[in-house]
């Protein structure tokens, strides 16, 4: 109930706040509010296909990739130093090239994307943890949107990134269901938190223009 229903559900939260304030969001925000909408709208289908009792996993890998652009394209709206920005464009083109390398010459699409979901994982955390290296803790940083945006992505892809990386040795080697559970129970529970902290930085986004 909490994986299948609950955590897809909660997505609506902040979905709903960024719909509210989407006319004074800035780009950053928007692409992020893009990426919600998307992500929702994979995560039904592949609920559909498991009520189907057909595997979801060629879903994950194309999730892989819109989350990837998505939220690098939003780490291009929020740096100032062009060489970064510059460096994030590469990025965002050729991380999608690696993915299709990836399924077509290295894993099965019918496999959990071992490789290339982690790499996602640590780039988008570097990226994140450079921003705030960068911008450093400003006086009014807790009411900033951008300062939530970039909390949920530290409270998400860093914790789980490991769960990536063991994916296909959990589920199809160990094949210890009540382990499976405790772990994407887990990874469920830092979705939620990551849309959660979202929402509260959409819910900011007209206060701070």
């Amino acid at each position: 109930m909490f994986v299948t229903y609950i955590v897809p559900l909660s997505i609506l939260i902040p979905i709903l706040f960024g719909i509210l304030n989407f006319k004074s969001a800035k780009t950053g925000p928007r692409l992020l509010l893009s990426y919600l909408i998307a992500s929702g709208l994979i995560n039904a289908f592949a609920l559909i296909l498991v009520a189907h009792r057909k595997t979801n996993l060629p879903l994950l890998h194309l999730y892989t990739i819109v989350e990837a652009v998505l939220i690098l394209s939003y780490f291009r709206t929020i740096f100032i130093d062009h060489l970064i920005k510059k460096i994030l464009l590469y990025i965002t083109i050729l991380f999608p090239l690696l993915c299709i390398i990836n399924i077509t010459f290295i894993q099965s699409i019918f496999t959990f994307n071992t490789y290339t979901r982690p790499l996602e994982a640590i780039l988008i955390t570097f990226f994140c943890l450079l921003y705030l290296y960068k911008s450093a803790f400003t006086e009014n940083f807790i009411n900033t949107p951008t300062s939530w945006f970039n909390i949920g992505i530290l409270m998400y892809f860093p914790v789980v990134c490991i769960i990536f990386i063991l994916s296909n040795y959990l589920v199809f080697v160990t094949k210890n269901k009540a382990m499976n559970a405790v772990i994407w129970n887990f990874h469920a529970a830092m979705s939620m938190v990551m849309y959660l902290a979202w929402a509260r930085g959409f819910s900011l986004i007209k206060k701070n223009g």
